[in-house]
């Protein structure tokens, strides 16, 4: 059996989150799991807007897309202290290589438990399924120890809505993602809408296919709007990732 790193890792031959493009003008860019995606990391930019500080630590980020998008398409992170660190060497250097020319933020190939700085904000999106039983308490611990009293933890995971797939160590409930912080109050909840409903297949096949390429944009800001209005937010027993905010009260 193949070590589920090992698989994960494997996945960053080449950066794939940049295949999808989150400007409602240029959607060419795709692959047909790029809805999926696409959802949940609207999701966490939009809650990061909301919660952020003096800074945004990214906690598993991988080849950095979250940051280095909003580096990139918003003022968000200008004169705030903006890093991403993840273990895996190569997810970095691509990071690194997509926002060469982003002065504000910053990527560092490195244990979370050989990281010494203060956050009142973490976002960690798509990662606590990575990490193996005996660890992950150990893992949110040291997401605790670095982010201040007061500050803000935006998570996102995969919902139970779905079989744990073979990279993955589990999926999630509520439940079993707020008792990693049980002195933690939740803020806020989303879920965001599983893949296989008929609305999602229907979007996903016109904007994404191998025949046709539906680039014309009034049709394709109609088709968005529907993705948005019926798919970002829907009852948890569809969701098929969940996006919560977690506050440190003490």
């Amino acid at each position: 059996m193949r070590d589920k790193t090992d698989i994960q890792a494997a996945q960053y031959r080449f950066p794939y989150h940049y295949l999808v493009d989150l400007e409602r003008e240029d959607f060419v860019r795709n692959l047909d799991w790029g809805l999926d995606y696409l959802t949940y990391m609207k999701k966490v930019m939009e809650l990061v807007a909301k919660y952020i500080g003096k800074g945004v630590l990214d906690v598993g980020c991988g080849d950095g897309y979250l940051l280095n998008h909003l580096a990139r398409h918003t003022d968000l992170l200008t004169g705030r202290q903006a890093v991403g660190i993840d273990v895996d060497g190569k997810a970095i250097q691509f990071a690194k290589a997509f926002g060469h020319d982003l002065p504000d933020v910053q990527f560092l190939e490195k244990d979370l438990a050989r990281y010494d700085a203060s956050f009142d904000l973490i976002t960690t999106v798509e990662t606590f399924e990575h990490i193996p039983d005996a660890d992950i308490h150990a893992f949110c611990s040291e997401i605790d120890r670095l982010l201040v009293v007061g500050g803000h933890l935006i998570v996102s995971v995969p919902s139970t809505v779905r079989p744990v797939i073979e990279k993955h160590f589990r999926h999630y409930d509520l439940d079993l993602l707020a008792s990693y912080f049980p002195d933690y109050t939740v803020r806020e909840v989303h879920y965001v809408t599983a893949r296989r409903n008929l609305l999602y297949q229907i979007v996903s096949k016109l904007l994404a296919n191998r025949y046709v390429n539906l680039n014309f944009g009034p049709f394709k800001h109609v088709l968005l709007g529907l993705h948005d209005r019926f798919t970002s937010d829907v009852s948890p027993r569809r969701g098929a990732h969940i996006v919560a905010v977690f506050q440190k009260e003490s």
